[in-house]
């Protein structure tokens, strides 16, 4: 006779559901039952467990799920699996589908170790939703998966249970662990650490459903390429590709996820080395290399506002737009920036003053004299872009090689490392920049739809320059979340921002 389980509710992790079915009819532990139900000792803190054929026919009548089912909406293995081969995959899913010979070990597959927040998550907003739908509380299996810190659902940084519980003895409830001191897993985090986690979060729960898997080996080389994290000589930056994963994210967010720089470290000579493909890396690993490189490489190209110049409309062909000695004098040019690659083009062209500026799609602003004489321009740097900025931070911009990064940079390149917020000044208290915040956030909430970033400059010029220079990482966050998208970019005068 088929088990009176109650129905699981979607996305609910099988665990819940036993607890709540143990909780009901006043089990003190759901040992037997899962013996019963899986054909085997599985214990209450197995995520990926055997036996499922043997817990379709036990639940046949209130759950008239099959097993593929189950696997797929309550289960993590489709997230288990990402860097594993089709053979491995088909393998672990037999095991699962039949019950083991012999004492069952395996809790997870591909297990992550060195993640610190190992105890139950769940979202306040989720239970309150539950609530007014009457539906019961219960462990979602996204809100488990490691890394995932923030739901999805709601936008909002999961909690982390605190109460005591045996993991190996009973199926626990979110009514019997939620309490009181329970604390939200982050709680200090500036706005881009915030969206760099919930990004993480996302992919994490899509990848947990069926899908065409991470991207290869090569995808990951290309993007480590365009985001700047590759020599000319082919070889891996690791330090930056390090330092700059840990400013993207957070320190506390990877200690607590368990990314650590061994982790980092391996993960960059799996993918360097051709031969392999995603051996040895845990999902996680991915999926944040992933979401770090993508946000790099769509970053806009340059930090520093527009000076008088006419700009040409995006999309259009800028060597059409000049007569025949300024298109093959533009031809002869070529960047010199350390991280230009072969794929980088010269973006944009801009006529000023003093003559031309012209800014490659790797970041790097060139300011260039009489493009129309007969003589060889030369090219003067005036400007770097987001995919230097790392490199701006430990001083090696102006010269790849480690051993230079302790001389001292030019006056010009320091002079404007500090304008356009590179290298912070510490002159400001929390509430003068919190204040500062405040009055840019009202400046860009009541501007017109259309310029709201030009719109706030125009209005308070030192305001923008001052944030750029004493908060510049919340400051490009926030422009960069309320910034107005265009098509092209219009004629303009006088020194303002540039709408990407």
């Amino acid at each position: 006779m088929a088990i009176a389980l109650f129905p699981l509710l979607n996305g609910e992790t099988i665990g819940s559901n036993l607890g709540r079915y143990g909780n009901f009819i006043g089990l003190e532990t759901t040992l037997p039952l899962r013996q019963r139900l899986f054909g085997y000792a599985c214990m209450p803190d197995t995520r990926l467990p055997s036996g499922l054929d043997h817990l379709v026919a036990e639940t046949r009548d209130y759950w008239d799920l099959d097993a593929e089912a189950i696997i797929r909406d309550y289960t993590e293995f489709h997230y288990a699996t990402l860097t594993v081969s089709e053979k491995q995959r088909e393998a672990m899913r037999s095991d699962m589908l039949g019950r083991p010979a012999g004492r069952c070990s395996r809790r997870s597959a591909c297990g992550w170790s060195g993640e610190i927040v190992s105890r139950f998550r769940y979202c306040e907003d989720c239970l309150l939703d539950w609530k007014a739908k009457r539906i019961p509380a219960h462990w979602m299996v996204d809100h488990q998966i490691p890394g995932v810190y923030v739901c999805c659902t709601h936008s909002r940084m999961l909690k982390v249970t605190v109460s005591d519980f045996s993991k190996n003895l009973t199926d626990t409830t979110v009514v019997e662990l939620r309490g009181r001191a329970d604390e939200e897993v982050l709680t200090r985090l500036s706005v881009s650490e915030r969206s760099a986690i919930e990004d993480v979060a996302k992919r994490s729960v899509q990848y947990r459903m069926p899908n065409d898997g991470l991207p290869s080996a090569t995808t990951y080389r290309e993007l480590l390429r365009e985001a700047g994290f590759v020599w000319p000589d082919g070889r891996m930056d690791h330090r930056a590709f390090i330092a700059c994963f840990l400013k993207h994210f957070g320190h506390e967010y990877c200690r607590l996820a368990g990314l650590d720089w061994q982790k980092m470290t391996v993960w960059l000579r799996n993918i360097a080395d051709q031969s392999r493909d995603k051996d040895a890396s845990h999902p996680l690993m991915f999926i944040a290399a992933e979401s770090l490189l993508n946000r790099r490489c769509s970053l806009p190209g340059s930090f520093v506002p527009a000076t008088w110049n006419t700009m040409i409309a995006r999309g259009t062909d800028w060597l059409d737009c000049r007569d025949n000695s300024v298109n093959k004098k533009m031809r002869e040019l070529s960047c010199v920036g350390i991280l230009h690659r072969r794929n980088d083009t010269w973006r944009e062209c801009l006529s000023e003053r003093a003559g031309w500026k012209l800014v490659c799609s790797c970041g790097v602003s060139y300011r260039v004299p009489g493009l129309s004489s007969s003589e060889k321009a030369p090219l003067t740097v005036e400007a770097y872009g987001a995919r230097y900025r790392d490199l701006i931070l430990m001083g090696l911009a102006d010269d790849g090689s480690a051993p230079t990064a302790s001389r001292a940079v030019r006056e010009r390149f320091l002079r404007w490392a500090r304008y356009a917020g590179f290298r912070k000044n510490t002159d400001l208290s929390r509430d003068e920049v919190q204040r500062m915040r405040d009055r840019w956030c009202s400046l860009v909430q009541n501007a017109p739809r259309s310029k709201k970033i030009t719109s706030a400059y125009r209005v308070d010029p030192a305001l923008y320059r001052t944030l750029c220079r004493h908060d510049h990482e919340w400051f490009a966050a926030f422009n960069f979340a309320n910034r107005t998208r265009l098509a092209f970019v219009v004629h303009r005068r006088g020194t303002e921002p540039v709408s990407h």
